[in-house]
């Protein structure tokens, strides 16, 4: 009887809230492509570099040969795609590339236990396949972001680069730091960092060149948005 009378209770009380303030998950209209760029969001605005790195795009730096440092600047943007079987794809275990010249640049994240410079983890565009599981959300995560299986964020952050002597934005990942008293992670960005989630934008993957090293073939669309700076994300949620 408790049971009974508890349950009419709660759907009375529901049933007594305006529909007006009810919260109905809403989110941005999402497309499909091959191709896509990606643009950054800063999570906490408050916390956002000077100027800002809002809206701007995935680059890339030459620092070596075959290596490339991942920045972010405010045009252009490198062309990636999503790479691996249907099955890679679907456990996590695909990777994203990029084209240059006759061969592909996959993205690299440096692991936990590996130290970048200045105590960042490093994220670079290098030849070769990248870092496996490096990927965009699928459902039931309702946006579509790059997406990496470590407890973390992307960030993006002021720095100086040696090679050309002179400060950039790289884009760089930070780890959670585990707090024992709270069983909890906790978020963790270096100072001069601030975190960002990289949003695909779509964007047409051209043809490969004669004479390419590279492939298409296993190529997969993933979720993306047309216009990511056309998107007011404080309409969007819970």
């Amino acid at each position: 009887m408790l049971s009974k009378t508890l349950s009419l209770t709660l759907a009375s009380a529901v049933s007594a809230v305006p529909l007006s303030s009810r919260q109905v998950p809403n989110y941005p209209v999402s497309s499909t492509s091959l191709g896509f760029k990606l643009v950054a969001n800063v999570t906490g605005p408050a916390k956002d570099l000077t100027p800002s790195v809002n809206g701007r795009y995935f680059s890339t730096i030459h620092t070596g040969a075959g290596m490339n440092d991942a920045v972010l600047e405010v045009d252009g943007g490198r062309v990636f795609y999503l790479n691996g079987t249907a099955s890679e794809i679907r456990y996590n275990e695909g990777h994203v590339l990029t084209d240059g010249g006759l061969y592909s640049w996959g993205i690299y994240v440096q692991g936990e236990d590996e130290t970048g410079r200045e105590g960042k983890h490093e994220v670079t565009v290098n030849v070769g396949s990248g870092t496996q599981g490096v990927g965009i959300t699928r459902h039931p995560e309702p946006y579509a972001y790059l997406s990496w299986p470590a407890v973390g964020a992307f960030a993006a952050c002021n720095q100086f680069e040696p090679y050309y002597q002179k400060n950039y934005t790289t884009i760089r990942f930070a780890y959670d730091e585990w707090n024992d008293e709270t069983a909890l992670p906790e978020r963790d960005i270096p100072e001069g960092c601030v975190a960002i989630r990289l949003i695909p934008e779509c964007a047409t993957l051209e043809e490969l060149p004669e004479g390419s090293q590279a492939s298409h073939e296993f190529s997969q669309p993933t979720r993306c948005y047309d216009d990511v700076s056309a998107i007011d994300w404080t309409q969007y949620g819970p």
